[in-house]
Parts: structure tokens; C-alpha cells; sequence
């Protein structure tokens, strides 16, 4: 069920600080990267590393906190990754929330 919801997005990656501290994004996607995404309806404990996410992601490509991925017109940053056996809980949220 899981794979019939996974789609290619494109991915930017997050580079070096500029001079106002912040990570630079990449110009172009850097690649394609295959993921099922699903909006996150549960309310995450505020303590947690994630408590910002608004989107869950799962995935079996690699993937790391430097990636940004194009989700229709929102761009979504990778907050935690989380291994469960063959997949990964990809925890997102939107550049735009920032």
C-alpha cells in the first residue's frame, strides 16, 4: 500500500552558513528522491526533536537533514529521520513555517 503512494520529488540540499548564519539552499534540485508523504495529524509531544514537523515522510532512499524536498509549490526541510526496518520516517516541515 505504502509504494503505490510513493512518488519522485525533486530535493535540494542545504550548504554552507552565509554570513547572516544561515545554511544556504542550492540554486537547482540536486536529485530525485522516491518518498510517500502524508500530512501529520497527531499532535507531537512538544519535548521531542520533531514537534514542528506537519508532514511525516517515509522512504527507503537515503535521505539526511540537509535535504529539502519540492512538494508540489511548498518546499519541506527534513527535521528527524527516524529507521523502522526497510523504510524511514522522514519528520518534514515547511520552509514557509519558519
Amino acid at each position: 500500500m505504502i509504494n503505490n503512494d510513493m512518488r519522485g520529488y525533486n530535493y535540494f540540499l542545504l550548504g554552507d552558513y552565509d554570513e547572516y548564519g544561515q545554511r544556504t539552499l542550492t540554486d537547482k534540485p540536486q536529485g530525485k528522491i522516491k518518498m510517500a508523504i502524508y500530512i501529520l495529524t497527531q499532535t507531537v509531544s512538544d519535548t521531542s526533536p520533531y514537534s514542528e514537523a506537519s508532514y511525516i515522510g517515509l522512504t527507503n532512499s537515503d535521505v539526511n537533514d540537509t535535504y529539502i524536498i519540492q512538494y508540489g509549490e511548498e518546499k519541506l526541510k527534513v527535521l528527524y529521520i527516524q529507521p523502522r526496518g526497510t523504510l524511514k520516517q522522514v519528520f518534514l516541515q515547511s520552509t514557509s513555517a519558519q
